[in-house]
């Protein structure tokens, strides 16, 4: 993560005003950010979990997690949007935008495509202007062109699985696909006939889902960070007529109570640079959310050491299956 975009708007700070909404998931905060964002009286909405937890303690309104809608816009009249890595939802953000509010400001990362930028939205807008270049950031000015409601609905994609189809909301991990990896996991692990699972990192659900769908006696909790992939999840399990538990987490940090079973293909790449934090804090920290005989099954690429890692926290890990560059780990004994 960086700090670089919020660092760009503290050049900017006559952009935040109590008529200003900035949509963004960046959890990495400069100093002097929670000040301008507070006496401005600016409100922030954001998807990714981390986000909202490191603008504590500023809270609701100024500061929500959630999808974004367009009652979100009521009385706005500046939207600052952190251009995603997803273009096609950055590309729905800025319709949903639209829908109230013309005046748009658009910070992007040059390696996220903050350059190419004016290009990207031209079709949305009816002037563009670059601003300003700083921090490894652009700043653009857009003026937006009046759009029609956005449902988000029309901008899923989906994929199958077996019998089932499954929806995806744009920005959620392999949008419109089975990634390979949690193909590798599913074909691999049959569906425990009963007790607790938790799906971690769940995306569109389809691990969990899937799982519940085979044996429902089985109580079945998914969490994520990312609002698009939770209500992603609660799209598919309502179409589904799956009853489950759907919460925002970080890891397991917004966990309560033990799993029989946690199953998770978590991330490992983010931006340019391999991050590793979420696996590793996974084996330290799953202990404590297994019963005695509980499993951690985990896909992950086959190059990764996560047997090394693992076996610092588990007396027991299994290479289950290896394929297609992938590999399935079972843990067992926590430390």
């Amino acid at each position: 993560m960086s700090a670089n975009r919020y660092e760009m708007l503290l050049r900017h700070p006559q952009l935040l005003d109590q008529h200003t909404l900035i949509l963004g998931a960046e959890a990495d905060l400069p100093a002097g950010w929670m000040a301008l964002l507070r006496n401005s009286g600016a409100r922030l909405l954001s998807w990714d979990w981390p986000t909202v937890q490191q603008h504590q303690p500023l809270t609701e309104p100024q500061v929500r997690f959630a999808l974004p809608e367009s009652r979100d816009l009521d009385g706005v009249k500046r939207v600052i949007l952190l251009w995603p890595k997803a273009k096609p939802q950055a590309l729905a953000l800025l319709q949903l935008a639209a829908t109230e509010a013309r005046e748009c400001w658009v910070v992007g990362a040059n390696d996220a495509g903050g350059k190419s930028i004016g290009k990207a939205v031209a079709g949305l807008c009816e002037q563009v202007e670059k601003i300003d270049s700083a921090r490894h950031c652009v700043l653009w000015q857009l003026h937006l062109q009046p759009q029609a409601p956005l449902n988000w609905l029309k901008t899923a994609q989906s994929f199958r699985f077996g019998d089932q189809a499954y929806l995806t909301l744009p920005g959620v991990f392999s949008h419109g696909k089975l990634d390979t990896g949690t193909a590798v996991l599913l074909e691999h692990l049959p569906a425990p006939a009963y007790g607790k699972l938790l799906d971690l990192g769940c995306g569109s659900g389809v691990i969990g889902l899937s799982m519940k769908a085979r044996q429902p006696a089985l109580q079945v909790t998914l969490a994520d960070i990312d609002a698009f992939a939770l209500h992603s999840t609660r799209l598919n399990s309502a179409r589904l007529g799956l009853e489950t538990e759907v919460v925002a987490s970080d890891g397991l940090a917004g966990i309560s109570g033990r799993y029989d079973y946690i199953f998770s293909n978590p991330p490992f790449h983010q931006g340019k640079e391999t991050d590793y934090a979420f696996a590793r804090q996974l084996f330290a920290s799953a202990g404590p959310h297994l019963t005695r005989d509980g499993q951690l099954w985990l896909v992950a690429n086959a190059h990764l050491p996560y047997e090394d890692w693992a076996a610092e926290y588990f007396s027991e890990v299994q290479l289950m299956a290896k394929q297609q560059g992938f590999k399935l780990l079972c843990l067992t004994g926590p430390r």
